[in-house]
This record gives C-alpha cells, structure tokens and sequence, in this order.
C-alpha cells in the first residue's frame, strides 16, 4: 500500500510537468477548455504517434475523464491505457504487465481499437523487459491492424518484432524485418518510426560493444528527429551515443554531446531525461579516472532525483555515487550514499533486484573500513535476496540476466569468507553462482510468465523487503522457509532445492571417488582463489589476478588457433593454475569447474616442465559441483525400450545452404565457411558398428533435423552428432548445431540452444563433433553454450569443442574415443587416451585439445 501512495504522488508531478510542456502542444491543436473528448483523443494520438508521450499524456487524462462523464467505457480506456508509457519510468514493469493484462478482460477492451491500443502499449512495455513474449504480442497487433486497415501502425509492429529479434539474437531476421520497416517509414513520411527504429537498433549495437556501427544509425536517428517537426526528442539515441563514444574513448565529444543536450532538451525541470545524461555524463568522467568530476556530477543528478521523487533514479545515482566515493577513499560518504540507495529501493518492493548489488557495495566498503562482521552480515542479505529472487523471477531471460548481474556480489562475499578461513562457507558461495541455471534444469525447475503475485509470492516480496530494512536474523529464516514452502505447496514451485541453496560441502565430497580432485576457480582483483575440494578435506589458494590469468589465457589461445606450439603461455598458465595446488600431485582425476576465460582454455594442454599435463592426468569440466553431484545423483530412468546410438552426419557433401541457416555473431557467415565434411560420414558409420543392431544412423539427405526430431530420443543411451556448429557469444541462445535442410522447409535446419533445453533425454552420453559448441559468453555466472543446454535437456555427460574442428584428427580421435568406451574405459579415460594418442602422433594442441568433457566423468557405457 505505501508503494501505491508513494507511485501515485509520483505521478502527478510528473503529469504536472508534461502539463506545462504540452501547453504549446494544446494552443499548436487548437485544444480549448471546451473541446470535446474526440478533439482531444485524435490531437492526444498525433502526439504519441511521433513518440511524444510524454506530451500526449496530460491529454489523454482530459480525455479519459470526458469520456467517463459520456459513459463511453471503451473509449475511456483507450485514453487510459495510453497514458502508460510514461509511467514505465517510475512503475515497476511486471505491475503494468499484470494491469494490462487485466484491461484486456475488461467488456471495454472488447471494441476493436481499444484492444488494438492496449495490445500496442503491451507491446511496447514489453519489449524492454523479455523481447520473446514482446515479439508475441507484436505478432498480434501485426495481424490486427492489418485486418482493420492501420496499415503503418502493421508496419511498425513489423519494425518492432525486428527490434525483439534483435534482442533475442537473430540478427538475419532483425534486420529484415527492421529494414523492411525502416524504408516504408521513410518512404511513407514516418520519421517517428524511423527514429525509433534507427535509436533503438544503434542502442543494441551499443550493449554489444559495436560502437562504430551503432554511431552510424545513432546519428540517422537525431539527424531526422532534429529536421522533422513534431517528432519527440530522440532520447534513446542521444544517450546511447553518450555511451558509445564512451566506449570508443572520444570522451571529449561525449561530454560535449551530453552537454548540448542537457541545453536542447525541451523539458528542463524535474526531467527524468535530464537525469538519464548527467549520468552518463558522470560515468564518462569516470571512465577518464577524473572522480572529482564525476563525484560532482553524480551528486547533481542526485539532487535532481530527490527533488523528482524519483525512487528508482536515486537508488541507481545514489549507488554510482558510493562507488565513486569508495574509490576516492572517502568511505564514510561513500557508506552515506549506498545506505541512501538502498533505502530508496525500500519504496520499490516490486523492483529488489537493484538492492543485491547495493548490499554488497555496502559490505564492500564496511570490508575496506575493518567492520568485517557487518560486511559479513550484508553479503549474506545480498545473497539471500537474489536466491529469492531467482526462485520468482518472472521470466527465465529475466533469470539468466539477473544472475550475470551478480557476478559480483558473489565473488566479493567469497574472497571475504575466504580471508576469514571460512572455506565451507566461501564455497557454497560460489556454488550459488556457478552452474545455476544447469542446476535447476536437472531438477525441472520451470519460470513462470508475468502474472498477479500468488499470496506466497507476496508474503516473498514482503520479506525481501523486510530483508534490507533491518538485521534482524530472524527475516532471513522466515524468508528461507517462505521459499521451501513455496517449493512444496506452489502451483508451478517457485524454487527448487538448489534454487534455495546449492548442496552443502560434504555431499559434494561425498560424490567424489578417492582419485578425484574437484577445482573450482574464482577469478578475482586484487586475487583469484582456487577451491581445492577431495573426498576427504578442503582447501583454498590465492592465485594471480584475473586480468593477469585472463591475458595469458587469452595469448595461449591465439597461439593455439594459429597452430602453433606455444610452450611458453602453456607453462606459464601451469604455474599459475596449477603448480600451486598440492593435492594435485596425489590424484590422477582433475574436475574444474571454471571461471570467466578459463571457460575456454584446455587445461589437458597445460605444460608441466617437460610434458602436457594430459600425460599425467585425466581431465573433465563440470558447471558447478552441485551439478555433478546432481548428475551423480540420479535415479535410474524407468525401464525402457533401450537404444544404445544414434549417430547424424550432415554435410557428407558440396551443398548451398539457405541464407538464414548460417548465422555468425554479428552478420551471416560466409556459405565457403560450410563445406563438406566426408570422414563425418565415415566417422559415424565405424562408431555405429560397435553397437551393432541397435544403432540408427541419419547420413547425408537423411541427416534433417525433422527426421532427428521424431526419433524416441529420450530412448537413446549414446547420441553422437557429427555437423557443423557455431557459436553466437553475444546471443548464446541463437548458437546452432546446423542439419540438412528438408525439402519441403528449407529454412529448418538450425538446432539452437534454446531448443536443445526443451527437448527430454536420457542419453548416457552426448557427443557433438562440431566447432564450437563449448563457446559461450564468457563472464556470466554460467556459460550458456550447446554442451551445457544437452546438461539441461537431461544427459549426463557432453562431449564437445572449444575451437574449430579438423576433419582428419577428429575422425581419428573420436573413433579412438569409442573404442576405449568399447574396452570398458570411463567417458574421461577413454577420451584422454584417444588425446594422447593423437598427440604422440606428434600434433599439436590444436589438433586434440579442443574436446573436452562436460559433466560426469566416471561413467562406464
């Protein structure tokens, strides 16, 4: 309720400050005291059209009480739901989603235009928050407005479903239906919807650091808003802008910018646009190391928020603020400010996810000031909220950005709990973070769509709140037990087991056989720790920090790609991997679960003075320890109709693939980079054979990804899949293994990460010889990459690759694989042995080091 209060007095100054600029707009439409309701909805919707809603706001709400007075229900709520797009800038997003979900219900949401209005401001709310359920309903306005004849509206839906694929990573088809959109807008004369669509492409291009390519639409953008009379200040565009030169370091030309357009902007009181630049104005003096400047820019744009109200404005600058004071060494302002943005997010119960971040930053700074007890106390608040809210984020995107976000927050708590010798403490830590996402598919955890709050998810939201406004011990239980609670009684569970809290130490050592040794890497500034875990003790070593570690690994694997022996970069990443380690010495079995660049580096291929390291060591990979506890876990499937192998093998020959099947990270991939690969054929055909009859084989024409997908898959022990892939680091979702296009659909041929979730196995093991499937974003709580998906789907282990694959070797070592499985080796002894083979041959870690295995290691086939 005091939200509600707090939101509603919000926006009335904010209705107040568009009534003064919308004063001009009124006289400009010839809008008197006395027009009618008609007058003032058409004059409302030319403002919104060019995207001036801010503008159209005040008139709408003239509107809408006209209408009320006429009881014309309809057209009252076509007036309402209009005045929604401002108030994303202050109202919690899930809350508007649930409130337009229920106008829809409404008898008044059944006219046709009114339901078309509320299915737009949907839309447009819902593309900033999950661009999967965005494209849905843009989908549907699509086929509405095209059926009542608003033609440009259609095609601006059209633009909008580009901007949701560009966010979920289809770049192809993005920029197909942007540009299809874009060139009627400018041949039709609709420079608001160019400008929308040119700001919010660059702004795209700007979160995936192509600066120079985001300029060029960036600056189309102000460009025609600038020469086209009646179009909105392009404020997406303008900040975007700020941050790409940003990022290109043209720090000059940013706070020039930043300044012209504090000076242009239509609106200079209380504007939250206003706030947006002195932010990022802040943030390029800091970016330049200037603190006082951004110190001193920061606190204006505070002030600015306070005077505004604006609870979610002073939680963010309140917090960039702190920062900046931390870095100065000023700790007491520093302590003055975060508390000032966490108890701001105390008026924002719907939108905890600012707060996590804000606790540690706290705790960060009580650390510095030697209150380590309390620094303790707040990583502990810190991560108890985001285990809350993990378990009822509303969407999985939401989920998965989340997690990446606290990266932080969980590597800060450990290196303090680690410094207080806190190991098993400092380790269920950093199992919160690592291998998540794996962790809750193997126990079927499922995310639910944006819906009204269950009375358990609001007694949750409660306590979250609670949570950051005291120290009682006693909130942080009851929470705990609101989620167990919530994960036996709610319809869908909210959380699972390991959604609560990843498995305690001792289970993990208890899953580990006497010659395992279990490495889980935290990399860190100043220190990087390894946690040391054995079947019978635990323990932890400082190592170097992460931008030394990530520098080498970086240089090695360059000289890798090249084919080159580089000795050098592979001894130096042993001493600092590693050497230091003790109890590595006195086990033969090593399991990493890796951090950050270590995701991508073949620890097998690690020089130990006088040889690889794969000579005296097995090695696997596994997301977390949880996970391969889990995976060891499992209880066996019901008896089934057991098939032991299928095996696809796709591009045995010269083919043109379609256009949309080839997609790289940021364009299509050449056709050339798609050759046939004849030993694939050859390859599978000989491992078939060592399953006899029980083996299915899917080679050439046959090898279609319709024909995989209707075979019982979740019946096969072995799934070997011998095709080209690719990874798409900045969309990992759109990473794809690539099939024989059919013939009656040419264009289904991609197997993308996404769809690897949601498919149901029960394979023994999974093989992927292609390029690239170990890649993944590297720097999230967990690397989403094709081999950790088959992990989701259910198999309990993958095999698969770090790099670009050549034909010959990986026919010799994948054959040598399967015959070691033949001769009764374990997944991880037999593809070491098939490795070692290969590199006793001579040839360097290009040729074998790139497969790795994924997952439980152990297992006998």
């Amino acid at each position: 309720m005091r939200r509600l209060r707090v939101a509603t007095k919000v926006y009335v100054i904010l209705a107040a400050v568009c009534a003064i600029s919308a004063a001009m707009l009124l006289h400009r439409y010839r809008i008197t005291d006395g027009s009618s309701a008609e007058d003032l909805l058409s004059a409302a919707d030319r403002l919104a059209w060019n995207n001036d809603w801010m503008g159209a706001t005040p008139i709408y709400h003239r509107a809408e009480l006209l209408f009320l007075q006429e009881h014309r229900p309809s057209q009252a709520l076509y007036a309402h739901v209009s005045q929604m797009i401002p108030r994303a800038d202050w109202d919690p997003t899930p809350s508007l989603l649930i409130e337009l979900n229920q106008d829809l219900t409404l008898p008044a949401a059944q006219a046709a235009e009114t339901r078309l209005r509320i299915l737009t401001i949907e839309g447009m709310i819902e593309t900033n928050y999950d661009a999967g359920i965005a494209e849905q309903t843009w989908e549907k306005v699509q086929d509405i407005a095209m059926r009542q004849g608003h033609y440009l509206l259609a095609m601006r839906a059209v633009g909008e479903r580009g901007i949701c694929e560009f966010f979920l990573g289809d770049l192809a088809g993005a920029k197909k239906l942007v540009l299809r959109a874009w060139i009627v807008a400018k041949y039709l004369h609709d420079p608001a919807a160019h400008v929308r669509y040119a700001s919010v492409y660059g702004a795209g291009l700007v979160e995936l650091h192509h600066y120079q390519e985001a300029l060029r639409a960036l600056d189309e953008a102000i460009t025609t808003a600038r020469t086209s009379p009646g179009v909105a200040y392009p404020t997406i565009a303008i900040n975007s802008k700020i941050d790409a030169l940003r990022g290109l370091g043209r720090y000059q030309e940013a706070l020039a910018l930043a300044n012209d357009a504090i000076e242009h902007l239509p609106t200079r009181n209380l504007d939250a646009h206003l706030l947006q630049i002195m932010n990022a104005k802040g943030q390029v003096y800091e970016a330049q190391g200037e603190w006082p400047d951004a110190i001193t820019e920061f606190s204006s744009a505070l002030e600015y928020s306070q005077k505004l109200k604006s609870w979610r404005a002073i939680t963010v600058t309140a917090a960039l603020l702190a920062e900046a004071y931390e870095h100065q060494a000023q700790l007491d302002a520093a302590l003055k400010n975060i508390d000032l943005a966490i108890d701001a997010n105390a008026h924002l119960s719907e939108e905890m996810y600012y707060s996590p971040r804000n606790l540690a930053i706290k705790a960060e700074i009580l650390d510095k000031m030697n209150r380590r007890a309390e620094a303790e106390l707040f990583y502990e608040k810190s991560s108890t909220l985001i285990n809350s809210l993990l378990a009822t984020a509303p969407t999985q995107t939401v989920e998965r950005d989340l997690l990446t976000e606290m990266r932080d927050v969980y590597s800060g708590a450990f290196d303090l709990l680690c410094r207080q010798g806190k190991l098993a403490d400092a380790f269920s830590m950093i199992e919160s973070a690592h291998g998540r996402i794996e962790a809750q598919a193997l126990e079927h955890h499922t995310i639910a769509t944006p819906h009204e709050p269950s009375p358990i998810e609001s007694r949750i939201k409660q306590l979250n709140l609670e949570l950051i406004q005291t120290d009682n011990p006693g909130v942080k239980q009851e929470l705990e037990k609101a989620l167990e609670n919530a994960d036996h009684d709610g319809d869908p569970p909210l959380a699972t087991e390991v959604a609560r809290s990843p498995l305690p130490l001792k289970s993990i050592q208890e899953n580990l056989k006497p010659s395992e040794i279990l490495l889980e890497y935290v990399l860190g500034e100043p220190l990087s720790h390894v946690v040391v875990v054995t079947n019978s003790g635990v323990r932890a070593y400082g190592l170097p920090p992460e931008s030394e570690i990530s520098q080498a690994v970086i240089r090695y694997e360059k000289s890798i790609h090249a084919r080159a022996e580089d000795k050098e970069s592979a001894a130096l990443l042993f001493e600092q991997l590693l050497r230091p380690i003790v109890e590595y010495r006195a086990k033969t079995n090593v399991i990493v679960v890796p951090d950050g660049e270590l995701n991508r580096l073949p620890f097998a291929a690690l020089w130990d003075s006088s040889r690889y390291a794969l000579v005296d060591h097995v090695f696997s990979v596994s997301p977390s320890a949880t996970v391969l506890a889990l995976l060891r876990g499992r209880k066996p499937p019901p008896a089934l109709e057991v098939r032991k192998f299928v095996g696809v093998a796709a591009s045995t020959e010269q083919r043109q693939y379609p256009a949309n099947l080839l997609l790289s990270d940021t364009a299509l991939a050449e056709p050339s980079e798609f050759v046939s690969i004849p030993e694939s054929k050859r390859e599978v055909e000989t491992i078939a054979k060592g399953f006899g009859s029980s083996a299915t084989v899917l080679v050439g024409q046959a090898a279609t990804l319709t024909t995989f997908s209707h075979l019982p898959l979740d019946q096969y022990q072995v799934i070997h899949l011998a095709l080209h892939g690719y990874a798409n680091v900045q969309f990992p979702d759109q990473s794809a293994l690539v099939f024989v296009p059919d013939d009656k659909d040419p264009t289904d041929g991609r197997l993308t990460v996404q769809q690897v979730r949601r498919m149901h196995l029960r394979a023994t093991l999974v093989t992927l010889s292609a390029c690239n499937t170990g890649d993944g974003p590297i720097g999230e709580a967990d690397v989403a990459n094709l081999g950790n998906a088959f992990l989701e789907a259910g198999a309990d282990s993958v095999v698969m690759s770090l790099w670009e694959l050549e034909d010959r070797s990986t026919e010799l070592l994948m054959t040598s694989f399967y015959n070691n499985l033949e001769q009764g080796k374990s997944k991880a002894e037999a593809l070491r042995n098939a490795q070692l083979m290969v590199e006793r041959k001579g040839l360097m870690p290009y040729y074998w080091a790139s497969v790795e295995l994924v997952g439980d290691p152990s297992q006998w086939i």
